[in-house]
């Protein structure tokens, strides 16, 4: 239900952004807000729980904006996610609104699982084999994973491609049990 919620305050931002050309500019700014907000130690808790005054509340979110230096849009709409007593949702809605924002702009992200470190140019040519099979621009982060043995592992959404050795001799081990 949260997450159904979160992305409804996320394509009401997108819409705004859209018509005055700032989504990526709302994108970011929520981003540092969140950031910001997760290293003041338990000030996210303080805004998201009902537990404490409303008016301590809408306070310490004014002087966290006012720090923050958000334009109005922004500032709105966190006042928005307060007035309603939404302000927990605001990290679920911000993963929506990037998500959005990729989508609108064709972009898939994921993760490409290596067992050793890439050469250079090597994430640029996978990114674009990945880009030319998807139909859609790519941006992989890379981890590494001994485990895997050798190959990779690439994850975009509900896409695996998986070329590890340790799943090649998996396959090759229930074979030749079979």
């Amino acid at each position: 239900m949260n997450k159904i919620l979160a992305k409804r305050y996320a394509r009401a931002l997108l819409s705004l952004g859209v018509e005055d050309g700032r989504y990526r500019s709302y994108l970011e700014q929520l981003e540092n807000f969140l950031a910001a907000l997760n290293e003041a130690g338990n000030s996210r808790e303080v805004l998201s729980s009902p537990v404490y005054p409303r008016k301590l509340r809408a306070d310490m979110l004014v002087k966290i904006i006012e720090a923050s230096g958000l334009d109005e849009v922004a500032t709105n709409f966190l006042k928005l996610l307060h007035d309603r007593d939404r302000f927990s949702l605001l990290g679920v809605t911000v993963e929506s609104l990037r998500e959005l924002i990729d989508e609108r702009d064709g972009l898939l992200r994921g993760v490409l699982t290596t067992a050793s470190p890439l050469k250079a140019g090597e994430l640029l040519a996978i990114e674009g084999a990945l880009g030319t099979m998807t139909g859609r621009k790519v941006e992989l982060s890379v981890k590494q994973d001994p485990a895997i043995i050798g190959g990779l592992v690439a994850r975009l959404g509900d896409l695996v491609v998986d070329s590890s050795l340790r799943t090649q001799l998996d396959k090759i081990g229930r074979h030749l049990t079979a």
